[in-house]
């Protein structure tokens, strides 16, 4: 039996940095996600610091929503007198995400926002 043209052609595996930067990109415009949940969608569960790490190396010049991303109490990362942190929560405000007494409220903004959603994009076959 002869293999096709396409099945020669398969695409490499994704990288975790790729599936990492994937999952970044689907943070939709107003809402934020956890470095653990970015993990979870790029089917890398508890890799939670990787995620910081990647983008933490990622060039500042890709345009990546990486602000969009904070950690499991609903809080920047950055150290709170940083230029980082200034930068990430203006960005944040910008797209309508208020920060109270230095947290985001996870219940109103988070994404996935269910468990449902997660599992969809979890097992969502791409086309």
């Amino acid at each position: 039996m002869k293999k096709t043209a396409k099945a020669k052609q398969r695409s490499a595996p994704l990288t975790d940095a790729q599936r990492i930067i994937g999952a970044v990109k689907k943070i939709p415009r107003g809402r934020v996600s956890t470095y653990g949940n970015i993990a979870e969608v790029a089917g890398l569960p508890r890799r939670a610091r990787l995620v910081g790490t990647v983008l933490r190396q990622t060039p500042a010049s890709t345009r990546l929503p990486w602000f969009r991303v904070i950690n499991s109490s609903g809080r920047i990362s950055f150290p709170v007198d940083s230029d980082a942190y200034e930068s990430q929560r203006a960005k944040l405000e910008a797209e309508g995400i208020e920060l109270i007494r230095g947290r985001v409220d996870l219940k109103r903004h988070a994404w996935p926002r269910r468990d449902t959603e997660l599992d969809e994009l979890l097992w969502k076959m791409d086309d």
